[in-house]
């Protein structure tokens, strides 16, 4: 009786989906059985991952139970200063071992969380996984045991005719099941991240804040960290995603890669930064403007420049006009423009500043213009270069642009933080006109004043952000988002000669700083 009952449930059930997905199609046939088997796959490897996890966990408390026991006592009376040592190591593991059920915990929440109903049934298409030849071009089965820190960092040259690589990091069991799946698409311009499990694909993960960085004909570098949430995989020096752990990590006992790829080599490391830096992602030497006599004043007009942006960087806002015929003057500004090749600062950009340089009085100023659709950049004032371990961050500036604001596109709710002890602090944010509009140049400046940090676009005070920390703390500027950047200098908030007033000011505020 009770097989019957499960039977006619599962039966309604299964109506139920297959009707669900006829509606959501327009009773498409083809799009709808497509969509209600990638529904039915995806609840199948959710519930595979779940056993994972579940298993993992007990598995795990049990066996660090067991290595707490392993402990080597003849040598511990030999040296009675080593239980001291014993006491810390296993504080130390206790501490690890909650920050990976901590981890265990969030995967599981996510993967119940997992939005199966909203996929697009025209999506998912298995044959992105499948190569023409089999054979990997790369295989390694003695990787290891993998641990935070863990890093593996893969070269090798891309041919002419590159379509798709993967790199797969495969478990030791039957169905081979691959716990990260790193899959550049030339083509499309996209790098996939995925998960199979029991001969099942899960939902895939393609977004990323960083551009798209390989290249056909030329050599790529692909550095996967690990780490205790998640792995973190950067492209050519650049941090490019991380990929949360849908199945526990010290499964994984061998890597491998497939497809369009040549002379491919594997390095594994034990790292205590993450990303490795290559010359072309190193951190710029941001560019110091003081007074080399020491004086803290200016003339008024030397007050007046404010943006030094070239004039081409200008032109996306001016009409295009026929100019028949063409004088001289515009002749000599069209071949300028032709002829000038200098983009900017590719982003994400780093720049590093000397020691204790970011004090009161000083300022560092930001020019670049906003692109046309924007919806957010930010700004880390910070302390190292490192995406993990995370960086100490004095002021974070977040301006997230919303067309569905009352007012200009230049209104836009700015964000401000600060991270320090491993976590960030009280978020501080508000709607506010900042000046910045789409296509528009800039001139942003971050004023360090006796106790806070104020921002300035293009002069006009926007807002503030008390210290949480030591200002000449930041060695590192970060910027990241939707905006193109011409120039980042150090200078002095100077006097103007004759005024009893600095460059920069707040008009709220009347005691000098």
């Amino acid at each position: 009786m009770t097989a019957i009952t499960l039977l006619v449930c599962y039966s309604i059930r299964e109506f139920l989906d297959l009707s669900d997905a006829f509606v959501r199609n327009a009773f498409n046939l083809k799009r709808s059985l497509r969509y209600y088997r990638n529904k039915r796959r995806l609840q199948l490897f959710a519930f595979h991952c779940r056993n994972h996890w579940l298993r993992q966990s007990i598995d795990g408390q049990a066996d660090g139970m067991q290595r707490n026991l392993d402990i080597d006592f003849a040598a511990v009376e030999a040296h009675p200063e080593s239980f001291q040592a014993i006491d810390d190591f296993n504080k130390r593991s206790s501490q690890l071992h909650a920050k990976f059920i901590d981890a265990e915990r969030q995967q599981l929440g996510k993967i119940n969380n997992w939005d199966i109903e909203e996929i697009d049934g025209t999506k998912f298409n298995a044959s992105f996984y499948e190569y023409t030849d089999p054979l990997p071009k790369y295989c390694n089965n003695e990787i290891g045991r993998l641990e935070e820190g863990v890093s593996f960092t893969f070269t090798g040259k891309m041919p002419i005719n590159c379509e798709r690589f993967s790199i797969n990091f495969v478990l030791d069991n039957e169905t081979k099941d691959i716990a990260l799946h790193i899959n550049p698409r030339l083509p499309q311009n996209y790098i996939v991240r995925n998960t199979k499990l029991h001969e099942i694909w899960g939902p895939e993960e393609v977004s990323s804040a960083l551009p798209f960085l390989l290249n056909r004909g030329e050599r790529f570098s692909i550095q996967v960290l690990v780490t205790y949430a998640c792995y973190m995989i950067s492209v050519n020096g650049h941090h490019f995603a991380e990929y949360g752990h849908r199945i526990p990590y010290n499964e994984v006992k061998m890597v491998e890669v497939k497809g369009d790829v040549e002379e491919v080599e594997m390095l594994r490391t034990i790292v205590q930064s993450y990303p490795e830096r290559l010359p072309e992602s190193k951190a710029r030497k941001i560019e110091i403007h003081l007074n080399e006599d020491g004086s803290d004043e200016i003339d008024a007009s030397a007050e007046e420049e404010m943006i030094n942006i070239p004039v081409e960087w200008c032109l996306i806002n001016a009409p295009t006009k026929q100019i028949d015929p063409i004088s001289p003057k515009s002749a000599q500004s069209l071949l300028s423009l032709q002829s000038s090749k200098n983009d900017g600062l590719t982003l994400p950009y780093y720049g590093a500043l000397p020691p204790e340089s970011l004090a009161e009085g000083r300022c560092l100023k930001i020019e670049g213009r906003v692109r046309l659709l924007p919806h957010s950049f930010y700004i880390n004032l910070q302390h190292g270069q490192n995406i993990w371990p995370h960086p100490t961050i004095a002021f974070h500036l977040n301006p997230r642009f919303s067309q569905a604001s009352s007012g200009p596109m230049g209104k836009a709710v700015v964000c401000r933080n600060s991270w320090s002890a491993g976590s960030w602090g009280v978020e501080e944010r508000s709607e506010l006109d900042t000046n910045f509009r789409p296509g528009r140049t800039f001139s942003l400046v971050i004023v360090c004043t006796k106790d806070s940090f104020e921002v300035y676009v293009n002069k006009k005070f926007i807002t503030e952000f008390k210290y949480k920390m030591a200002s000449t703390l930041v060695d590192t500027i970060y910027i990241q988002g939707d905006i193109k950047l011409w120039n980042v200098t150090l200078e002095q908030n100077a006097m103007i000669r004759g005024k009893n007033v600095r460059i920069y000011h707040n008009p709220t505020y009347t005691e000098e700083y």
